[in-house]
């Protein structure tokens, strides 16, 4: 049975005939991963300046390239849905400039309809990644919101046990006691003395 391989921490969004594909991430760790999948080896940052960046990377001396968007996901929880939805608008048009620079095509020969056309297109796929994204993220926050309830419930049920049961002593003597002193036992030095019946 073949190996099963593990799903990569990133989108892959398709440019059309352009052939090229755009990485999609939503945490440093997952462009960090696209970089390595794309064999580039220079570091770089996923994110200098606000909650989303197009990147176009190519490795000097090398075919290594790569083209990205980055999105910082939490930051972008302190947007309402238009502005969110204009973020994505303005990487994706980054983007698309990107891809033409990376296809070595001369911007000014492209068409607005071919741009615009282009650019809905990119949209599309890298809003779709955002909105899956988004509901995964908001799932693993329930679930966890969920498990946190269940322990504080667990922890107050105990608490609630403990004190039914209090009776107001301080618990439980924990101190071990010696066992009963064996008959025959009287003096403190612990010997033993045998006790006689009378008669005989």
């Amino acid at each position: 049975m073949p190996k099963k391989e593990k799903p990569l921490p990133f989108y892959i969004a398709t440019t059309g005939f352009y052939e090229a594909k755009v990485k999609i991430c939503f945490s440093d760790e997952a462009f960090q991963a696209a970089l390595k999948h794309s064999k580039i080896t220079t570091k770089h940052s996923s994110l200098d300046v606000g909650v989303a960046e197009s990147h176009y990377i190519q490795q000097e001396g090398t075919q290594n390239a790569m083209l990205a968007i980055v999105f910082d996901l939490k930051a972008m929880e302190d947007y309402d849905s238009l502005e969110r939805i204009g973020v994505i608008v303005h990487e994706c048009v980054h983007t698309v400039t990107h891809v033409f620079e990376y296809i070595g095509e001369d911007e000014a020969k492209i068409g607005d309809e071919t741009r615009a056309y282009f650019t809905e297109y990119l949209f599309k796929q890298v809003f779709a990644a955002y909105a899956t994204e988004q509901e995964n993220y908001e799932n693993f926050r329930k679930r966890h919101r969920e498990a946190s309830e269940q322990i504080r419930e667990k922890i107050e049920r105990a608490l609630n046990e403990m004190v039914k049961h209090d009776n107001g002593s301080a618990g439980q003597n924990s101190v071990p006691q010696p066992a009963s002193v064996p008959s025959g036992t009287e003096n403190p030095d612990r010997k033993s003395k045998r006790k006689t019946k009378g008669g005989v």
